[in-house]
């Protein structure tokens, strides 16, 4: 009886150790970092900066953003500007809106607890050179300071 149930035992492990190594065997993102906010507010001076070396420009990656804020977060959305530079020094700015709330007030994100998790695939595209690029994420409201953010991640997958 007891050899059946040790049996038993050892196969739940070992299924359990199956499904969790099946489980991280998952592909890792090319890039993912995360800035935080002091005092959870975006103030117009933060800005967000993500250096990313990049050696190989044919694989097309999935370029996405991840705002963590509060419950207490006062819009449905959150402008900010994304400015790209590339290896050999050029630059793109682009205005990009990342919607956090549905008309009802409704959060669009996951949330958890006292957090809300919105995520925003921004882009979808190859990097044209090797080397580092640099992007830098402002605040792009009219506010000096956004309160109840808490960060926000770049992730490239």
């Amino acid at each position: 009886m007891k050899v059946i149930k040790a049996n038993k035992f050892v196969s739940i492990i070992a299924v359990l150790g199956l499904v969790l190594s099946i489980q991280s065997c998952g592909e890792q993102p090319y890039y993912d970092q995360a800035h935080t906010f002091e005092d959870q507010s975006w103030d117009k001076g933060d800005t967000a900066i993500f250096e990313v070396n990049v050696d190989d420009s044919v694989k097309v990656h999935d370029f996405i953003l991840s705002l963590r804020t509060t419950k207490e977060y006062l819009y449905s959305d959150l402008w900010i500007y994304i400015l790209v530079t590339a290896p050999d020094g050029t630059t793109s700015k682009v205005a990009q809106k990342i919607p956090l709330a549905n008309p009802d007030g409704s959060w669009i994100g996951k949330v958890s607890g006292t957090l809300v998790e919105s995520r925003l695939r921004f882009d979808s595209k190859a990097f044209p050179i090797k080397g580092k690029y640099v992007f830098k994420l402002l605040n792009a409201t009219q506010e000096e300071s956004i309160p109840y953010v808490e960060d926000i991640s770049l992730r490239i997958e």
